[in-house]
């Protein structure tokens, strides 16, 4: 029987990316349930109550969820603004390569040059006082390492921003959004009315699978809440490893449970999201 380039390319997508990822997700419910690794002596439930009992999840989890949420509104919010308000201008090389320059910057990078500007010794910092703006810089606001979270929030706006721009640029021109606008005009309506019922609706509705995309994308990110973030509550992914790398074994099954339960929840999502929607037909 021969076989197809794409039943081959289906195989090494299993072979590359499907099996190795199941084979973690089977280690870590296994480990979390004390039948492999260090310490555990077999099967047990103490590992996932300490998770629920400690609260550390639950809080971890919304914390998360809050600062992915707010990072994907304002960035959204931001890059629809821009869209709409200076779509031409963008069209030029200048302004096209001051969109692509943050997208090639790792967030790693992103973190450490926030750090390196909000930080109470930071850049901004040292301006403020040369200015007599502060005494010292301990007078400088908390926006990095904080509680809510600001050093993470606009390192993630710097980072998916720039993305949704070019995004938004792209659908603005395929759908044709400036001559429907046009034509809504010479129809009578307004420019506040061409925005909230042509130009938004559009753009939102052929992005909104990408932008979850990005929220459940935020909600694991590592490096920025690693360097900007604080002590606790710790975004999910800096609180598993934190879990399973620390010096105390018996908390790495606690560890494992916690990214088990991430998993089943992204994945949950995912399967949600691109499950084929059934078309309800209504008879006349």
């Amino acid at each position: 029987m021969k076989i197809s380039k794409h039943q081959l390319g289906i195989v090494f997508f299993i072979l590359i990316g499907v099996v190795p990822f199941f084979g973690a997700l089977l280690y870590a419910v296994l480990y979390s349930f004390g039948i492999v690794g260090i310490l555990n002596e077999g099967f047990t439930f103490l590992f996932w109550k300490s998770v629920f009992h400690s609260g550390d999840f639950v809080k971890s989890l919304g914390y998360s969820m809050s600062i992915a949420l707010v990072s994907v509104i304002l960035s959204v919010g931001g890059a629809l603004w821009l869209a709409i308000n200076f779509t031409r201008n963008f069209q030029s090389r200048f302004f096209s390569f001051i969109i692509y320059l943050p997208l090639a910057i790792p967030g790693i990078v992103t973190a450490f040059f926030t750090f390196q500007l909000l930080s109470k010794g930071g850049l901004f910092s040292r301006i403020f006082h040369r200015l007599g703006w502060i005494e010292s810089a301990s007078g400088f606001p908390d926006l990095v390492n904080d509680t809510y979270a600001i050093g993470i929030v606009l390192a993630f706006i710097t980072l998916v921003l720039p993305f949704f721009l070019l995004l938004f640029l792209s659908v603005y021109k395929n759908e044709n959004i400036e001559q429907l606008s046009s034509l809504a005009k010479s129809l009578g309506a307004n420019s506040t009315q061409v925005i909230r019922r042509i130009i938004v609706p559009i753009l939102l509705k052929k992005t909104w699978i990408v932008i979850v995309l990005y929220f459940i994308f935020l909600l694991g990110s590592y490096e920025v809440p690693l360097i900007l973030g604080q002590e606790h509550p710790q975004m999910l992914s800096v609180l598993i490893i934190r879990e399973i790398k620390q010096y105390d074994l018996t908390k790495i099954s606690e560890g494992y449970a916690i990214a088990v339960m991430y998993t089943i929840m992204v994945s949950l999502a995912a399967l949600i999201l691109f499950l084929p929607k059934k078309k309800i037909s209504h008879e006349t």
